[in-house]
């Protein structure tokens, strides 16, 4: 008992106390005042992104499953800004108690990889818990441009250097890293045009004030439906479903994929039994939102890829993608600076 207790050590007062009056028990149990974590204590999920956006949806769709299996209620919160390093530095620097966690996507939450973002926390900041989401990409064309394939935008491009632009939400960010490795598989040069905001961005590719923009197949779900957006290519490993016509990138001879992921992650520095506990719970509240027909229904519709990941998974797929942006945003950074 001794020994254990001297291995937590003493974390103020209040444990202190504990320590000496009832023996060494568990931060688990020290959260709720005594009781089992998490107790009748709500947990707040700190959403990076506006309230109705593809991320916010998919984590509102999968919150009541993830209250029951977790046994409290999960209260999401829209903390938007900066591209979302005001919720991850708000996480960064939350209370490791388990009522404090959040959604990173993956490899949008790399903007620490680029200093000039000044971003206050690094991929050992957070502990991962398990990623419920992959999203396939997309290359997208306004409709009132006449290319109809991939082939024929290249073609233009390649006869066009410097002229044709591709729409990015921000320079350094996770389509200006796409686009990157885009005009890098089909030698091409494209003019990067950086915007606030997603919105932005979609607004000035209807309207046809930019050529293409790379995302996600839920960011021109709702355009590509009325036929303003046409898909040229798809960044996926196989054709999209309700896109079966689009030739993948890799089927014409273009090696560029695009990877996207959501994952839900809790500050660094957890109590091991919090953390089993959050995992199972997003493990299972993952597995009895698959096996309901109307959440699938409601993924599918938007576009998602809708599966689970546990947190080994999220630790091998964050640091192979934070040693591709290391390499990649100098590059990007270079290009925003001849704008």
């Amino acid at each position: 008992m001794i020994g254990t207790c001297m291995r937590l050590g003493v974390v103020g007062t209040a444990l202190a106390v504990s320590v000496a009056l009832g023996g060494c028990s568990s931060l688990s149990e020290n959260a709720t005042g005594g009781g089992e974590y998490p107790g009748d204590k709500p947990v707040t999920f700190l959403m990076p992104y506006t309230a109705g956006g593809s991320s916010d949806l998919l984590v509102r769709a999968l919150q009541p499953y993830f209250s029951e299996k977790l046994g409290t209620d999960v209260v999401v919160e829209n903390k938007v800004g900066a591209g979302g390093q005001v919720a991850l530095t708000e996480l960064a620097n939350a209370n490791p108690d388990g009522y404090t966690i959040g959604l990173t996507n993956l490899p949008s939450s790399l903007a620490y990889v680029d200093p000039d973002k000044k971003a206050s926390y690094k991929r050992d900041s957070f502990q991962p818990l398990g990623a419920i989401n992959r999203f396939r990409g997309i290359v997208a064309a306004s409709a009132n441009r006449g290319w109809e394939d991939l082939g024929a935008f290249v073609a233009e491009a390649k006869s066009k250097p410097g002229v044709l632009t591709v729409g990015v939400d921000g320079l350094t960010g996770d389509d200006h890293i796409a686009a990157l490795k885009f005009m890098q598989a089909t030698g091409t040069d494209l003019k990067v045009v950086p915007f606030d905001s997603g919105s932005e961005k979609l607004i000035a590719l209807v309207g046809g004030q930019i050529d293409v923009s790379l995302g996600t197949v839920p960011t021109f779900k709702a355009q590509l439906d009325t036929g303003e957006v046409r898909a040229l290519a798809a960044l996926d490993e196989e054709p999209i479903p309700g896109l079966e016509s689009v030739p993948t990138a890799r089927s014409l001879g273009y090696d560029v994929l695009w990877d996207s992921y959501n994952v839900v992650t809790a500050p660094a520095g957890l109590d091991p039994d919090v953390q089993k506990k959050l995992e199972d719970a997003l493990r299972q509240a993952s597995e009895a939102a698959a096996a309901d027909p109307a959440f699938v229904d409601k993924m599918e519709a938007g576009g998602y890829v809708f599966t689970y990941e546990d947190a080994a998974w999220v630790d091998d797929t964050w640091a192979s993608l934070e040693t591709e942006w290391k390499q990649l945003v100098p590059l990007a950074r270079q290009q925003g600076q001849g704008r």
